[in-house]
């Protein structure tokens, strides 16, 4: 019995396999983050449209409201672009938020990914 040689070949189909695992656990790793960036960028956008409904509402204060969910989810304020369409009573106020994501791992083929969340709600 010649166990020399089996475990060399262990060696040999761990050093092919390797690079492989590792990048799907990457590109696995990167997606749950970016999913994750994307329902804090959904909580934004809706904390942004109750602030731009209520009747004290403006447009000021609806993109601080965005900014600072952003902030406390660890998020970068700076990477977002925040629309607000705030119009009379009665009527729905608009919320959209642009977020550029970039993954942790800057040898991944994406270099940057755009999320984005739309809000309505009506002003009252």
């Amino acid at each position: 019995m010649n166990f020399r040689g089996e475990r060399g070949q262990s060696l040999a189909e761990l050093a092919l396999i390797l690079p492989f695992m590792i990048l799907f656990l990457a590109i696995t790793l990167d997606v749950g983050r970016a999913m994750i960036v994307h329902m804090e960028v959904v909580h934004a956008a809706r904390e942004g449209v109750w602030v731009a409904s209520q009747p004290t509402g403006s447009v000021h204060r609806a993109r601080r409201a965005v900014r600072r969910v952003l902030s406390d989810a660890g998020l970068d304020p700076s990477r977002a672009h925040v629309r607000v369409v705030i119009r009379r009573p009665g009527r729905p106020a608009v919320v959209q938020v642009t977020y550029e994501y970039r993954p942790l791992m800057p040898w991944l083929p994406i270099h940057s990914l755009t999320i984005r969340a739309r809000e309505v709600a009506v002003r009252w």
